[in-house]
């Protein structure tokens, strides 16, 4: 009995160190394999290679395609893709691709469509006003989280910016003289107002309120001559509208307008009764 506690001893050392053996190579295998995949892992999603991470805008939708993630570590790879798209600061979606497990020496391909929604857009005052009429920044976050079971974690973050048109790029107003008219009780003259602009921002459609009062006219001081308002509809591409301004009989002679400079105070609201969320003053010749 006492000789064999000596036995037992040394044979429990030769387990641990066998154990602890295993432990430190499956750990540097790890370690190696997990160096090798973090590289792979940067190469596609920062670029350097041709099976790399793309983002591109299709309507309200945001694709993210091209994404070929290897495994060349001895054990399976998880992997999932996290992120947030954003406009001028405001949140248009989060999106998460999933959990994928991809078993070693294999490959797997990455590809997901993102909804956007557009309504904290239009919901945010200063973020409306930006996409207005100037260039908006649209900006995209992605989190690459791979863990390859049981033992190394891996995230890498990539954010990439793009610059995106504006709502109302290039918006010109133009007077319809030969469309002037007296109204039916003859107090006033009736001229089409025309407004015609580009869309290029990612909102595809839409409805704002607008609102114009024409404060110049030839040969008179400054003041409010006439106004016009209504829902002003905006699609993607080359957009034109057309409402009617009721200017006073007296200011004018008989069915025609002058030729001259016109000034128009142009505002644009979320809805009837809102605030405007921006004002901008246009001049036409006719």
């Amino acid at each position: 009995m006492h000789r064999e506690a000596p036995f037992i001893s040394k044979a429990l050392k030769i387990v641990s160190l066998a154990i602890i053996v295993a432990t430190v190579a499956i750990a540097a295998t790890a370690a190696y394999s997990g160096y090798e995949e973090y590289g792979a892992l940067m190469n596609s999603v920062n670029g350097n290679t041709a099976s790399q991470l793309n983002v591109a805008l299709k309507g309200s939708t945001m694709m993210i395609s091209g994404l070929n993630v290897p495994n060349k570590m001895t054990f399976p790879l998880t992997l999932e893709l996290l992120g947030n798209v954003s406009l001028n600061n405001a949140n248009l979606g989060n999106f998460d691709s999933g959990v994928y497990v991809i078993q070693p020496n294999e490959s797997q391909n990455i590809n997901f469509s993102i909804p956007l929604n557009f309504e904290n857009l239009l919901g945010n005052v200063k973020a409306l006003q930006a996409a207005a009429f100037n260039s908006s920044l649209l900006s995209i976050t992605t989190t690459v989280s791979a863990h390859m079971v049981p033992l190394l974690g891996i995230n890498i973050s990539r954010s990439a910016n793009t610059s995106t048109g504006p709502i109302f790029g290039g918006l010109s107003v133009s007077l319809n003289s030969s469309g002037t008219r007296l109204s039916a009780d003859g107090q006033s003259v009736e001229v089409p107002v025309v407004l015609a602009w580009q869309n290029t921002s990612p909102l595809s459609s839409g409805t704002l309120w607008f609102d114009t009062n024409l404060t110049q006219i030839p040969d008179r001081p400054t003041g409010n001559y006439g106004s016009a308002s209504g829902p002003i509809n905006f699609t993607e591409g080359q957009n034109q509208q057309s409402y009617q301004l009721n200017l006073p009989v007296s200011d004018f002679s008989g069915k025609t307008i002058p030729t001259g400079t016109y000034q128009f105070q142009i505002a644009l609201s979320r809805y009837e009764s809102a605030q405007p969320f921006t004002q901008i003053t246009k001049t036409v010749s006719v």
